[in-house]
């Protein structure tokens, strides 16, 4: 990318990237994704405090429960990298000031979102995170112990930095140049040895059994109520440095559609399919569907409208249907009031 890139050029190099890469759905391209997520696991697998991982948003929700299957062609993804386009064409001639901004003021920028928010110089759709959201990323979580979350954050960033894994966040007009660079690579058949942005967070151990458990009485206090279900979780996310965001995940919509563990301890596990099965017990995979729909964002709503993936959440339900029918268990789990 040049050195003063005008807004044409930034948002064309985005939506080819995003867009190319959207629609190839080749067994390397999957490989690929495997070989970060894999990477990952293993760089988290050194945090002294360490329990496991999961991993949620794509691919978890294009795959099936082993990562196995053809990556479906999202058409809402598509829509969504060119509509940045139409964003831009009224400015397309003006130079893209934020990489000279981010070039000069980035060593005391907090995130891309105090100081770039407020700015007037460019449009709001236009600003770094607003770009930098339509390319892909892989969204990962650690599990650690108990009460050892700064440690295990200062110790995973240590791991990610020296390994080569980094939020976009860090220097969006690098990631701009790597993604462009993996897609025209994964487009001519070679596997790349750069990996996709990263978006990492972490979660106690205790916290998260605590919202696994939570999930079966979130939904059946919603449709009692009459309202979506909601359980909130704020985790540590890394962005330029760790930080809680000022928006919470509906962890009800990543458990339903993405949410794939790995490495987790017998105790942890037991706590995931028991939660799955009192689930599938209580609602059809369909009736999940429809609350997974009610629930979600907008953007995840127009995604799932997509046969394919629609397919592919049915099937994540009825894999976790208890293999002989039982009376549905409670005890365990907490009851939203």
């Amino acid at each position: 990318m040049k050195e003063n890139p005008t807004i044409k050029e930034i948002i064309d190099r985005v939506e080819i990237s995003a867009t190319d890469f959207e629609r190839n759905n080749s067994e390397l391209k999957r490989k690929y994704l495997i070989w970060n997520i894999e990477s990952f696991n293993i760089l988290a697998s050194k945090v002294s405090s360490f329990v496991g991982t999961f991993g949620t948003g794509y691919p978890f929700y294009a795959l099936d429960e082993n990562l196995e299957g053809k990556l479906p062609v999202i058409v809402e993804q598509i829509r969504y990298n060119r509509q940045l386009i139409k964003d831009g064409e009224p400015y397309q001639k003006s130079i893209w000031l934020c990489k000279s901004c981010l070039r000069e003021n980035s060593s005391t920028m907090p995130d891309l979102k105090q100081v770039c928010k407020p700015c007037p110089n460019i449009p709001s759709t236009l600003k770094p995170r607003k770009i930098i959201n339509r390319l892909p990323d892989i969204d990962m979580w650690l599990v650690c112990k108990d009460g050892e979350i700064n440690q295990a954050a200062e110790q995973l960033r240590y791991f990610l930095q020296r390994y080569g894994m980094q939020t976009s966040d860090v220097d969006p007009a690098s990631s701009i140049d790597q993604v462009y660079e993996i897609t025209k690579m994964l487009k001519n058949g070679i596997l790349p040895e750069i990996f996709l942005p990263i978006d990492a967070h972490i979660v106690e151990q205790s916290e998260l059994d605590n919202l696994i458990k939570r999930v079966p009485g979130a939904l059946i206090t919603a449709s009692s109520y009459g309202i979506k279900p909601y359980i909130p979780i704020n985790p540590l996310s890394y962005r330029k440095t760790w930080q809680h965001d000022d928006e919470a995940y509906n962890f009800v919509c990543d458990f339903l559609s993405t949410f794939k563990s790995f490495n987790f301890p017998s105790e942890l596990e037991s706590v995931l399919q028991e939660s799955r099965s009192q689930i599938a017990s209580l609602y059809s995979p369909e009736e999940l569907f429809q609350i997974f729909l009610n629930a979600t964002t907008e953007s995840n709503f127009r995604r799932h409208q997509s046969i394919e993936l629609e397919e592919l959440f049915l099937k994540r339900m009825r894999s976790w249907q208890p293999k002989e029918k039982s009376k549905v268990k409670t005890k365990n789990f907490e009851i939203d009031r």
